[in-house]
């Protein structure tokens, strides 16, 4: 079925009845994402977990010091 043979279908639809379409069709793509969605990490794999408590300046440059003035 392409593009133009659903919009034809939908022609005759109230508005009422396209929402319930499209909450359908979410609902089975949301379903899809969660059966086709890799399985969580394990603890080691996530090396950064827990490492980073706190940015003392985290809107301050970084080695700025590094950088060349460009005229």
């Amino acid at each position: 079925m392409n593009k133009t043979e659903i919009i034809n279908q939908l022609q005759g639809t109230t508005i009422e009845e396209r929402i319930l379409i499209i909450e359908a069709i979410l609902e089975t793509v949301k379903n899809d994402m969660k059966l086709s969605s890799s399985p969580p990490l394990k603890p080691e794999q996530n090396p950064l977990r827990g490492k980073v408590i706190r940015y003392d300046d985290p809107y301050e440059p970084v080695a700025a010091e590094d950088w060349e003035v460009l005229a």
